[in-house]
């Protein structure tokens, strides 16, 4: 559906601006601890200063970074930056989220076919309604348990 195609590109377009802040930090502090960073510095950056300051106080969060001020921040670096930079950040992150939800989309399918009409019906009818992955699971487990499989 439309909708959603365009949600997923706005979530990939999200996933490539946080990486571009993500290394800059990393290229600012030079392997140092700390860092100082302006929004107006970082390039090709394609994402409003409120949008920016979300994207710091969710590192800040995922407990990537410590940070004062505002306009201009002074940042402490923390080992968990460092590690997720390593991993391949957040483009990676989100391409192994989307792996991971299509082996699961996989693996329902193979179920369905498995199931007799009724319980496969019941099953679509649990996916349908799912607003997140979370509602999904909670779902097909009490699914599961309320049919003893």
């Amino acid at each position: 559906d439309l909708r959603m195609s365009r949600g997923l590109g706005d979530v990939y377009k999200r996933q490539e601006e946080k990486d571009k802040v993500l290394n800059y930090i990393l290229v600012v502090a030079n392997g140092k601890r700390t860092a100082k960073l302006n929004y107006k510095d970082i390039p090709d950056l394609r994402i409003s200063k409120e949008q920016y300051e979300i994207v710091l106080e969710e590192f800040k969060n995922r407990r990537f970074i410590d940070y004062k001020g505002y306009g201009i921040e002074y940042l402490t670096l923390n080992f968990e930056i460092f590690n997720f930079a390593e991993k391949g950040g957040f483009t990676v992150e989100r391409d192994l989220y989307i792996l991971s939800f299509d082996t699961f989309q996989m693996q329902l399918e193979r179920l369905e076919k498995e199931l007799s009409p009724d319980t496969a019906a019941k099953v679509d009818d649990v996916v349908g309604k799912a607003k997140n992955i979370t509602e999904l699971l909670i779902g097909l487990s009490a699914l599961a348990e309320k049919m003893n499989l």
